[in-house]
């Protein structure tokens, strides 16, 4: 797999790896790293980081969405590579610091998830190697990024973090807290849905043109009014059939 960055606003590369991105910003004295992908992705972003004329020495942050597998499995290795230091909420921080990438999930909002739910749930934990976490960050909290705010979104985990570049209209950093596969909608597995479903409704208050996805390709242009319909879908179904992750 040969390793892209490719451009989805000024300054913003998305790096697809293996059904998962990373981005890289261009925060004017260095690069930001948002997430650190799978176990064996850190060779394809060192590749991507060179693509774009830089050095992983040019690195000067890792900030990670949360606590899976698919985000924090290489972050051991580009922390090792980069020198950065790595920025993530406290309640997934405290579990990378041990080593464990996630927990158990709760039920799904539908038939398919709750199956997904069950089965992913009956593997054993997930754990790798612990990883310092320089900073705690916190909901509102404004790092020192060209702006970069971070945005508090528990429900797919307690600790799950979006990020808002104030840069073109606004960019936002979603992590897993909707995806954009066939269309956006909210991931199928979460330790909370109804908590998931209240961070969407926040993030879809706030104003952004563009949405980059872990899971999916970004939208480019209103996007958070994509966000404002999928919480509209989501209410009316509510509505008409109230269930799992209804509040």
């Amino acid at each position: 797999m040969t390793a892209k960055a490719k451009e989805v606003a000024r300054g913003v590369y998305q790096v697809g790896l293996r059904g998962v991105n990373v981005f890289l910003i261009d925060a004017g004295d260095g690069l930001v790293l948002v997430d650190a992908g799978l176990k064996g992705s850190p060779a394809h972003i060192t590749e991507a980081i060179y693509s774009l004329g830089r050095l992983p020495q040019d690195v000067i942050a890792i900030v990670v969405t949360h606590t899976h597998r698919d985000h924090v499995g290489g972050l051991a290795e580009m922390k090792r590579r980069t020198g950065a230091e790595v920025w993530m909420h406290p309640a997934d921080a405290a579990l990378v610091r041990d080593g464990l990438y996630g927990r158990p999930f709760g039920p799904g909002r539908d038939r398919a998830s709750r199956a997904i739910t069950r089965a992913m749930n009956l593997l054993p934990a997930s754990r790798g190697e612990p990883v310092a976490v320089a900073h705690e960050v916190s909901d509102g909290e404004v790092l020192p990024f060209d702006g970069l705010r971070a945005v508090h979104t528990p429900g797919h985990t307690a600790g799950h973090l979006a990020l808002l570049l104030p840069r073109e209209g606004g960019v936002l950093f979603v992590g897993d807290a909707a995806s954009n596969m066939l269309r956006t909608g909210l991931s199928p597995l979460n330790e909370d849905v109804a908590g998931a479903w209240r961070s969407l409704r926040s993030l879809a208050a706030l104003q952004f043109e563009v949405a980059c996805f872990a899971h999916g390709r970004a939208l480019r242009g209103k996007a958070s009014e994509a966000f404002r319909e999928l919480v509209r879908r989501f209410e009316t179904a509510a509505a008409q059939t109230p269930g799992p992750g209804a509040a």
